[in-house]
């Protein structure tokens, strides 16, 4: 009776998967409920446009699928866990993965400007037919490499970073190995869970493995995915308030690193823009230009005005499309922030 009924639910779990993934064609290849699906799924995807629902729906989808599968054989669930809590085992690998290739992500964002001679905390614009960027603080480089398989198939106008990968290669194709592995390692290690904590951890997986691509360590998908990630490794199966205390601690110490590099690489008196092979002269009236140095290839510009840094990035993209390879500026932390007393300062400075 009970391997009826488990058979049963298994079916269901199966549907649903099947649901997802067309559910995720549906959105990718038509106009009907794309954004209004974006929308609901932006607290946790923090996506703009479809394209992160649609892998967040396949993912879902696919890995209820494998993982209904894998509880149903006893067989390959006596070779993958040996005892009570093996499985741990395979959502801790994965997490210790995850977090490793983050920080390799944010040591890729490094060795680009490192290798243009520019400050770390900077935002890179490629001019490509759309605009691509990548910082530390949301890395698109591990995006790029998914952008070239992704560009056969997805609408033109889901932006797929693609044009990132050249700056980023070679280090940028270890995603290649470390996702699937990743994402291998935490649907075993979630297939032997609780229901409630199984389900909590299959979707914080995905979330994490969609952050890591887009946006990287300090991305929004990225903290939410490893925080609950943590919390079912730490409190296998159980519920507590001292649960939270571990996962807590770790999420802290990235957060005080997003922080650091965030409002310390701040520059809150005014904007520099590096451009990185200039064909020809630019009107740069509007932005206030109060110096230009040329150094090679490169054309530094100080910019002194107010405008917020993705207002900002914007401009600067259509003033240098197809007249620059890329761009890199820094950022102001505080223009996020839009209150009195930040555009007193900006007024001042």
């Amino acid at each position: 009776m009970e391997s009826i009924i488990f058979k049963a639910s298994n079916r269901k779990t199966i549907i649903s998967g099947i649901l997802l993934v067309l559910l995720g064609f549906i959105i990718l290849f038509t106009d009907y409920i794309d954004s209004f699906v974006t929308q609901l799924l932006w607290p946790l995807l923090e996506g703009s446009s479809e394209g992160k629902t649609v892998l967040f729906l396949w993912l879902l989808g696919i890995t209820l699928i494998l993982s209904s599968v894998i509880r149903n054989n006893e067989k390959i669930k006596a070779k993958l866990y040996k005892d009570k809590d093996y499985h741990l085992k395979y959502v801790k690998l994965s997490i210790i993965l995850l977090i490793i290739c983050a920080l390799i992500g944010l040591l890729i964002e490094a060795h680009i400007r490192q290798q243009f001679g520019v400050s770390f905390y900077t935002i890179l614009t490629s001019m490509s037919t759309s605009t691509s960027t990548t910082s530390p603080m949301h890395s698109h480089a591990y995006k790029s490499v998914l952008g070239i398989f992704a560009n056969y198939f997805v609408p033109s106008h889901v932006n797929t970073a693609s044009s990132i990968l050249q700056f980023a290669m070679p280090y940028a194709l270890i995603i290649v190995i470390f996702w699937p592995v990743c994402y291998i390692l935490g649907l075993i290690g979630t297939c032997d869970m609780r229901d409630l904590h199984r389900i909590v951890a299959i979707v914080s997986l995905i979330v994490a493995l969609i952050g890591l691509i887009d946006g990287g360590i300090f991305s929004q998908p990225f903290l939410i995915g490893i925080g609950f990630l943590l919390l079912t490794y730490y409190s296998n199966g159980k519920i507590g308030v001292k649960y939270f205390i571990k996962p807590v601690v770790i999420m802290g110490y990235i957060l005080l690193l997003a922080m650091i590099i965030e409002v310390g690489g701040s520059d809150t008196a005014q904007h520099t823009l590096t451009v990185v092979n200039q064909t020809e002269p630019i009107d740069m009236t509007e932005f206030n230009v109060t110096n230009i140095e040329v150094n090679g290839d490169l054309t530094v510009y100080t910019l002194n005005c107010s405008t917020p840094d993705k207002q900002l990035i914007q401009e600067v993209f259509s003033k240098f499309k197809g007249k620059c390879d890329l761009t890199f500026m820094s950022w102001n932390f505080y223009t996020y922030l839009d209150n009195p007393t930040m555009r007193m300062r900006q007024a001042h400075s």
